[in-house]
Formats: C-alpha cells, sequence, structure tokens
C-alpha cells in the first residue's frame, strides 16, 4: 500500500458524527512512550543502532492484535510528501519525518492505530478517534501496550516508571489530548481565560498542529502536561472531565450569541462554524 491509497478516504477519527461531543470535539488521541530495556534511545543510537532495533519491533508491533494486515512504510522508503501528508494527518510526528533508515511507521489502515518506531523514543503507540471518549481510547491503548509488553522487555524503574528520552514524559509515558473547536468562546472573547485558567490546574492548550503551534479556525488541543505522579487513569478521568466543562462552556457562549444576534445568527452561525 502506499499514502496515495491512505488520501483517497477519510480516516476514521475524523467522522466527528459518531463521536462523544462531537458538536464540539472534534478527535481525541492517546499516545504512549516506551522504550527498550538496556538499549540507546534513537537520538543517542545512530542508524545502524535504530536499523537493528526496527528489525526486533517491527515484527513484534505487525503481530499485535488490531494491527493484523496494517500499512508498514519506512521512512527512508517515503518522499518528502508522502511524510508531509503523514504529519498533516497526525500519524507521524515532524521529528519521525525528519529521519531516514531505521525509522518506521505501522499504521492500522483506518489511521484509528498507529506505531511510530525510533522517533524520539522507540515506540509511540497512538490511537485516535472521533470525539472525546478518552476511556474508550485508553481501554484500547492499554490492551495494545500490554500485549506488546509481553514480547519485548520495557525500559522501567520502580521508582520513576517508564523511562522515556524526555524528562517531561517519564512515569506513565501517556499523552493524552482532544482537540475542540470554540468558535463562540473566541467570538465573545473569553478564549483566553479559559486557556489561563487550564494553564493553572496542569492541562496545556495548543494549536491544530500540536506543540508551538498557533490555534487556527478556533481549533484547540486541549491535553496533559504532568505525567509522573499520577496514574493513567487518574490523568484521563481528569482531562476529561475539563474536556466536558469547555464543552458546556462552549454550548452556553453558542446559546449567548444566538440570543444577541438574533436576526442574523445562522448567516454570522454558519460562517464560523460551517
Amino acid at each position: 500500500m502506499t499514502v496515495d491509497d491512505l488520501i483517497r478516504r477519510p480516516g476514521a477519527w475524523l467522522l466527528t458524527e459518531a463521536g462523544v461531543d462531537s458538536d464540539i470535539a472534534v478527535s481525541a488521541r492517546i499516545r504512549l512512550a516506551r522504550n527498550l530495556k538496556e538499549a540507546a534511545f534513537p537520538g543517542w543510537a545512530g542508524e545502524e543502532v535504530c536499523a537493528r532495533i526496527l528489525a526486533r519491533l517491527r515484527p513484534a508491533v505487525e503481530s499485535l492484535p488490531g494491527l493484523e494486515g496494517a500499512w508498514s512504510w519506512e521512512m527512508s522508503d517515503l518522499d518528502p510528501v508522502d511524510r508531509e501528508i503523514l504529519c498533516e494527518r497526525h500519524l507521524i510526528s515532524a521529528e519521525l519525518a525528519a529521519r531516514n533508515r531505521g525509522s518506521a511507521l505501522v499504521l492500522r489502515p483506518d489511521e484509528s492505530l498507529s506505531v511510530m518506531i525510533n522517533e524520539e523514543d522507540h515506540l509511540r503507540l497512538q490511537v485516535m478517534r472521533p470525539g472525546a471518549d478518552l476511556a474508550a481510547l485508553w481501554r484500547e491503548i492499554d490492551a495494545l501496550d500490554s500485549a506488546l509488553g509481553e514480547k519485548i522487555p520495557y525500559a522501567f524503574s520502580a521508582a520513576l516508571g517508564y523511562l522515556t528520552a524526555c524528562p517531561s514524559n517519564v512515569g506513565t509515558g501517556l499523552r493524552a489530548s482532544v482537540m475542540v473547536h470554540l468558535p463562540a468562546l473566541r467570538l465573545m472573547n473569553e478564549v483566553e481565560p479559559v486557556v489561563k485558567g487550564l494553564n493553572k490546574i496542569g492541562l496545556a492548550v495548543r494549536g491544530i498542529g500540536g506543540e508551538g503551534t498557533e490555534a487556527m479556525g478556533n481549533m484547540y488541543q486541549v491535553s496533559n502536561q504532568m505525567t509522573l505522579g499520577e496514574s493513567e487513569l487518574d490523568l484521563i478521568r481528569r482531562l476529561s472531565a475539563v474536556v466536558e466543562e469547555l464543552a458546556d462552556h462552549e454550548r452556553n457562549a453558542r446559546a449567548r450569541l444566538r440570543e444577541k444576534f438574533p436576526a442574523r445568527s445562522e448567516r454570522v452561525w454558519s460562517s464560523q462554524v460551517g
């Protein structure tokens, strides 16, 4: 299969009508960072070592339940346009796109499940689906992580948890995020106070492209910042509760906008939301 085959149809995570709180939440994602025990992180390993690690990890990943018949590409086999497409569809990071031999992507054809091999960490497991059902995503990725952990030894510390290339991921190695659409809060000039409030409780708010990007089209990615000191379930439950409250605020702002501009509400609303 080629990347051209991928772009001929939308990913399952974009079918928003099927999601929880789909009027506000476009998609939810959970990512787990994992590394091989007693192996250098990809940034230090060098291309030859990464190639050997890939040869070990790729068959283990492709044999996981749910990844039978998965598409798989080594970065060295993809041209720059293909890599950019995969980045835009949130299937690989810019860091993986910049790598070559020894790094790869394993992808379920509907794009709901993917594994990056030898990005910043040896493994980045990712699940996505429409809406904001983080609990369902956690059950899926937890089962995948457990199955993979039976095949390969993870780098793990009894004191710190899972060991990762970046200290900000040490512990659970978990990043959970929900992409939300907040046009009414933006029109009511209420987004900035919301963002500041979320930052104070340990959540990050970024643009549609993730870290370091600006919000475009009133789209915001809300995610956890802490990975150490809380369990995976605690992190997910807290983020889920915040997203639910955020959705309520957006719906309230939409209602106030309709009351404020009743004569032209449909025209204004369609230009912002449609």
